[in-house]
């Protein structure tokens, strides 16, 4: 008979070893029931369900647990005032990981301001965890692409659910994928189709964003910045770390990846005409990556990219 796989979601309180001691909930959802513990942080003013396709893949995996969560100001955590920043950002991450019990042998998956977050984990309390995947993201203190300035003004503004979920899919999957016909068995005629269901679901289900915290998260991507200099913490570290970005990426810059795998030590793969959203564009080679990121530790992920040419 096969065990059902644990599931449970809930708030935790977080913020309470701040200056201003005012503390908040962030909402989380864990799954599985396996040893390894994987940590999935979310982009810019996105719920963490959107990695629901890679909760998927694992939790068909006996070795795992994960965890996803809603990043301050987005979904059903709470949305305090004032701007945000991504080392503030991770210091709630770390709290909630302490809330979770996770104080240990954590691998951690970020994507693009998730990935971001990721970054400043990692600095701020390196021993906690056991591997890093860095999608679609930077260091910071580049110009923001003009399709990211466009997307981020407009997408704000839009009141039609379906317009405003079609704009969203056309910013981060490549046309030529979305024109695609999706996987076998799929009811759609186009990922185009999918994405835009799938996107008009998550957030009728999901509280509408305050426009404050929208502002405040774009805030904290926007001045981003990890310096070179703090990159080399990370990399003295010995943190297995792998970095993965698409040619066709209009969001985030793929030169922004290529500089963070030089300056880290770490491998990077390249996915060929792949565009921002890669988990969920890419996920079956995406999570097999994970995998034998976790597996293979920092001696093979050289090889791991050797073997898996793109």
């Amino acid at each position: 008979m096969t065990a059902s796989v644990h599931h449970e979601k809930g708030h935790i309180e977080v913020g309470y070893t701040r200056d201003k001691k005012v503390p908040f909930k962030l909402y989380y959802e864990k799954t599985g029931n396996g040893p390894k513990k994987l940590l999935l942080i979310m982009g810019l003013n996105s719920p963490g369900s959107a990695w629901d396709s890679v909760v998927n893949v694992f939790t068909k995996n006996p070795e795992y647990t994960t965890v996803f969560f809603d990043n301050r100001g987005v979904g059903f955590s709470d949305a305090p005032k004032g701007l945000y920043s991504t080392s503030q950002m991770a210091q709630d991450t770390l709290e909630l990981l302490d809330g979770l019990g996770w104080t240990s042998d954590v691998h951690v998956a970020g994507v693009s301001m998730g990935g971001m977050i990721s970054l400043e984990l990692v600095l701020a309390n390196p021993k906690r965890f056991s591997s890093l995947l860095l999608t679609s993201t930077n260091a910071g203190r580049s110009p923001p692409q003009l399709v990211t300035v466009s997307f981020l003004s407009r997408v704000i503004l839009i009141k039609d659910p379906h317009l405003r979920m079609k704009l969203i899919a056309e910013t981060l999957y490549p046309k030529a994928w979305l024109e695609a016909a999706p996987a076998k068995g799929s009811s759609f005629s186009t990922n185009r189709e999918f994405v835009v269901d799938s996107l008009t679901k998550r957030f009728a289900n999901t509280p509408v964003q305050p426009i404050h915290s929208n502002v405040a998260q774009s805030w904290a991507a926007l001045f981003h910045h990890v310096s070179t200099a703090r990159l080399a913490q990370i990399r003295s570290s010995g943190l297995p770390i792998l970095v993965v970005t698409g040619t066709q990426d209009h969001f985030v810059r793929p030169s922004g990846s290529h500089h963070l795998a030089k300056e880290l030590g770490a491998p990077l793969i390249v996915f060929e005409g792949s565009g921002h959203a890669l988990p969920s564009e890419q996920t079956e080679t995406y999570c097999r990556f994970l995998v034998e990121l976790h597996s293979k530790g920092k001696d093979g992920i050289f090889e791991l990219v050797d073997k898996n040419k793109l």
